[in-house]
């Protein structure tokens, strides 16, 4: 990617939702709408205040997360992620991963084409049968499996408030806003604990994390104040640091959002980098909004009218993401 250089990178913008998350006027909810709608289709991505997460909740979040990424290899391993991508939880070491594969496949970019330095522990609801859960024996780290399912389902609310908002900003009819918030149960949706290790001495930016897009609906994302998260500005061609701000978590459109939305919203293009000099571990905790897996996602009637033009083809979340393993590869067995 051959950055602009005349033209200056826009700070991403930061919206507040509480006219969502809260009981207040339909005109104030338009307004936040409107403003998502202005700040976040160019590039899918903006930071989200008012978002109902307590600091108290996060806090411990992530002191759960050490927790369980200091636990010896061979305990963390008592959950392993299996061979293949279903299904897609459990504990999955450094390296294994390759997201980023999609975006070196579609560019010819050697950036996004490494393997993902960092470890993983993944859940969902435990009502999915596909894709279930794989816990940690309760001993092995007491109260993990309550704590995280606590997680996991307040972060669905924040998922609801947001969709609401995007459903809003693009001004869907009755019909396509249900049929919108029906792609989002929280019973597909995935909880993902991150760590990144320590890079002793980085000669140049390096990648922690390949340049690529989610094929959620969308992702919220929390990080530690040690950053790294970058997202691309499509009008400069330059990554912008989404730099951690306390209240804030940063929220990306995905592959499916971008496609039901006739493509006025984009699938944010994201990565994570190191600096020159020391860089420590680092933490982050990603949520994903997920349709099911035969949910059909069509771009919505009344985006084509205004567009003059159906961009996508209906597909289904399956179909979508089983292309995607098969043609990348992008789990490492």
């Amino acid at each position: 990617m051959t950055p602009n250089a005349a033209l200056p990178n826009p700070p991403i913008p930061i919206i507040d939702i509480s006219a969502f998350t809260s009981n207040v006027a339909q005109e104030a909810r338009q307004l936040t709408a409107q403003q998502l709608a202005k700040l976040g289709a160019k590039n899918g991505c903006v930071g989200i205040s008012g978002h109902g997460v307590s600091s108290a909740l996060l806090e411990e979040a992530f002191q759960v997360a050490h927790k369980f990424f200091d636990l010896p290899y061979e305990d963390k391993m008592k959950a392993p992620h299996p061979d293949g991508p279903i299904p897609h939880r459990g504990y999955s070491g450094s390296g294994r991963e390759r997201a980023a594969n999609k975006t070196a496949l579609e560019t010819n970019d050697d950036y996004s084409n490494v393997a993902d330095v960092k470890e993983i522990y993944e859940l969902g609801s435990d009502k999915n049968t596909l894709q279930y859960n794989i816990w940690l024996p309760e001993h092995v780290l007491p109260g993990f499996r309550d704590f995280t399912t606590k997680l996991f389902w307040e972060l669905h609310k924040t998922s609801q408030a947001i969709l609401e908002a995007l459903i809003m900003s693009l001004d869907l009819t009755t019909e396509e806003a249900d049929s919108v918030r029906s792609l989002n149960t929280g019973h597909e949706n995935q909880l993902r604990l991150l760590h990144y290790p320590a890079v002793p001495n980085p000669t140049n930016e390096n990648s922690r994390l390949g340049a690529h897009t989610d094929w959620s609906l969308f992702t919220l994302l929390f990080q530690d104040d040690h950053g790294g998260l970058e997202f691309l500005d499509r009008q400069t061609n330059t990554f912008i640091p989404a730099s951690p701000k306390d209240g804030v978590l940063y929220m990306n459109i995905g592959d499916m959002f971008q496609r039901l939305s006739n493509e006025f919203y984009a699938s944010a293009m994201h990565r994570v980098v190191t600096r020159l000099g020391k860089t420590a571990p680092r933490y982050s905790i990603p949520y994903f909004a997920i349709p099911g897996p035969d949910d059909i996602v069509r771009p919505q009637p009344s985006r084509v009218a205004v567009d003059g033009k159906q961009v996508y083809e209906p597909v289904t979340f399956s179909e979508y993401s089983m292309k995607m393993f098969e043609t990348i590869n992008v789990y490492d067995t």
